[in-house]
């Protein structure tokens, strides 16, 4: 394992500058066969075809369509001329799981699932190298290329490439067959989760070409550049890049390294050129150090400013190679006290979790998808997002770099471990894979290295977590590694990280909402000197069950009511507004989201915490609660406006806004305008009529009149 530079890091709660860390592999993590690898490769990595047909610059082509499916492991499904026509014509992404996983029941297919196409590389020019990559297959995928066995990948979120030059031969028929196998493996985590573990190619596969001279796909599915900022300041900042160069030619090469950086605006402002000798086989670290005066800061959602690093490689004969990353220029620590400090102010770090998954869907999404959640999420005011529990689609940090959202993204070590050293070796490999892939968004400030691995009985963890630790610090010393824990906060495995997120759910699974305002101040009390955030928070809603008053439901019983939800979001809002002691807090969860094993509320399979409807349709009351308090846009909103058909009279109102004063109008009568700073404005004993009620908000906010209206019908 080789350490990559970067920034500065808290260590102790204090921030300092690192240099360059260097640690040595403990073991060998993988076979021979694989090659972890290009899925962190950003789209604009990939120069299109050049009008020579492929000669020149590195080519890309999508494997999407054509391809045949088939459920059930099956003898000789990898050879050539295996008689395929029968299986289910398919397009990628693809998941076996979109309809049993989500149903309840607990009986989702878990298993081998086949799949084959047939390409000819048209384009691709014979001589270059070929690689086929995939940017996501759950949980074990077996890859033959004419009916030779090519790798095996390990793991369900990360990217990885084999080397197929010797197997692919363009303008000829070849046949790609992959098995993935989404049971369960005692040596590969996650063991256990809350969710479905969709199995399938649920993420787009592609064949890369390049010159025998490139920038090398061998290293983690990290894109072979690697952009450090060891010093940001208002008036310049140190750039460091790294480029790892590996030479497949017969021959020794000397190559053109150069490196040019554009502002946010597109503007070159460095550039850099060095002549490097390769050796056959080797693989060389080329460093280029550049300063960048008076930088634009990337500085969260006030404003993400992103530059672009264009690496060129070139010989005598022309251009070689090309990968662009983009990255930012930002400053951060977290100090037990103030919370997280971004380029010198303190931020309010107020986010949500997310699900990679849809209803009909599974996981087998794509880039649209993920780009309306994350719109989804900045309506709503979110600042930062926990892609949780895992690491998740290109799509989504790179949306999160350019909006601004702070990221803390997880590797999938979950509920527990097993001891063996097969497992350790294959979280390390996914801790390796995430940082490697992700190593430029400017978005991402921490590292998660687990979750909740005391919520079920096994073997001690924290042997595991330090090692795991010290594997992201040697890895990235400019970041900070979290946790999201379910342990009580005197467990030492609690304070391995940098940072702590603790999973709270008081007021649904145990106690009341008031009692997080006990247990808040007791860990402020005990752990002052410690960076704390909340890393969950969250309670069940369906949208079509309401009780005003409500009363606390059983979280596994089917009556889950929206405005208990509500009530719970509103009292942990409230406690932690008053303690900046805590860094940042994440809502549990954005989207309900599939948990086949679950029986609860208005749909068996269904976590229905989310924040929205699993098909992204209905925002509930929560969503609005949020929006009042997180963002600017004007928010006047009536809570269970859903609850239509009422059989008492007089009724409470309800209303969330982030308007100074509120008036409310019942069948057009006035009943007053309250005053709140509170973000929520509450009538009591409002009398409806029989039959149809207009029940209407009104507020002013930056001299404009906001209205919200929805109606009621009483039945005495």
């Amino acid at each position: 394992m080789r350490p990559l530079p970067y920034g500065s890091r808290v260590i102790d709660m204090r921030a300092r500058v690192t240099g360059l860390a260097l640690m040595t592999r403990r073991r060998a993590l993988m076979s021979v066969f694989v090659v972890v690898c290009l899925s962190g490769w950003a789209p604009q990595a990939l120069a299109g075809p050049p009008p020579d047909g492929g000669a020149g610059m590195r080519t890309q082509i999508d494997l999407t369509d054509g391809w045949r499916f088939h459920y059930g492991d099956i003898e000789g499904a990898s050879d050539v001329g295996f008689a395929d026509a029968e299986w289910l014509p398919i397009s990628l992404p693809h998941t076996w799981n979109a309809l049993d996983g989500q149903d309840g029941g607990g009986d989702y297919a878990r298993g081998v699932g086949w799949y084959r196409v047939h390409t000819s590389l048209e384009g691709i020019a014979p001589g270059r190298q070929l690689f086929l990559r995939f940017d996501g297959a759950n949980l074990i995928a077996r890859v033959f290329v004419n009916g030779v066995f090519v790798g095996e990948h390990r793991g369900g979120y990360a990217g990885f490439v084999f080397d197929v030059t010797d197997r692919l031969a363009p303008a000829a028929d070849n046949v790609i067959a992959v098995s993935v196998d989404n049971s369960y493996r005692d040596d590969v985590p996650p063991l256990s989760a809350d969710y479905t573990f969709f199995g399938g190619l649920y993420r787009p596969v592609h064949v890369v070409a390049t010159a025998p001279v490139l920038i090398s796909p061998f290293d983690y599915g990290g894109p072979g550049v690697y952009i450090s900022t060891p010093r940001v300041d208002a008036g310049s900042a140190d750039v460091s890049v790294l480029v790892r160069v590996i030479n497949r030619d017969a021959g020794p090469r000397s190559v053109a390294v150069t490196t040019t950086i554009y502002d946010p605006d597109g503007t070159e402002v460095r550039q850099i050129t060095t002549d490097e000798p390769v050796d056959t086989g080797a693989v060389i670290d080329v460093r280029h150090a550049l300063v960048i005066t008076a930088p634009q800061l990337w500085d969260g959602i006030n404003r993400p400013a992103i530059y672009r690093a264009a690496v060129r490689l070139a010989d005598d004969s022309g251009p070689l190679d090309s990968v662009d990353q983009t990255f930012g220029l930002r400053a951060y620590s977290v100090d037990p006290q103030r919370g997280l400090i971004l380029n010198g102010r303190r931020l309010d770090v107020h986010g949500v979790n997310r699900h990679q998954d849809r209803l009909n869907r599974g996981w087998a999404i794509g880039p649209a998808e993920h780009r309306e959640d994350l719109a989804l999420i900045r309506e709503m005011g979110a600042n930062a997002l926990r892609p949780s529990a895992y690491q998740q689609d290109q799509t989504v940090y790179d949306e999160c770099d350019r909006t601004g959202l702070v990221v803390s993204t997880d590797i999938p070590v979950i509920n527990r471990i097993t001891q063996s050293d097969a497992f350790a070796a294959n979280a390390e490999q996914q801790l390796l894979e995430l940082i490697r892939q992700n190593f430029n968004h400017p978005s991402i400030l921490f590292w998660g290295l687990y979750n909740e691995i005391t919520l079920e009985p096994g073997p001690d963890s924290l042997q595991l977590v330090q090692h795991l630790a010290t594997v992201a610090h040697a890895t990235d010393p400019g970041r900070l590694t979290t946790a999201a824990s379910a342990a009580d906060p005197t467990n030492p495995l609690n304070w391995v990280s940098d940072v702590i997120g603790f999973n709270k759910y008081l007021g649904w699974y145990e106690g009341s909402p008031g009692d997080i305002v006990p247990w808040l101040d007791d860990v402020e009390a005990r752990y002052a000197d410690r960076a704390i955030a909340l890393s969950e928070l969250g309670a069940g809603a369906s949208i079509v069950q309401h009780e005003v008053p409500p009363t606390q439901p059983d979280p596994f019983g089917l009556w889950h009511p929206e405005e208990w939800q509500n009530l719970f979001h509103e009292v942990y809002t409230d406690a932690l507004g008053q303690r900046p002691f805590f860094w940042g807090s994440f809502v549990w969860v954005m989207f309900d989201f599939a948990v086949d094993s679950r029986n609860e509320g208005d749909t068996p399979g269904r976590n229905d915490k989310g924040l929205i409807t699993y098909d992204r349709k209905t925002k509930k009351d929560a969503f609005y609660w949020y929006q009042a308090n997180w963002s600017t846009t004007p928010v006047v909103y009536i809570t269970s406006r859903r609850f239509v058909m009422r059989d008492v009279s007089p009724v409470p109102v309800k209303v969330y806004s982030n308007a100074e004063s509120v008036e409310l109008f019942v069948n057009g009568v006035s009943q007053g305008r309250l005053t709140s700073a509170g973000r929520r404005f509450e009538w009591s004993g409002v009398a409806l009529l029989a039959g149809e009620n207009e029940i209407r908000a009104s507020a002013t906010k930056n001299g404009m009149v906001y209205e919200d209206v929805c109606r009621w019908f009483y039945t005495p």
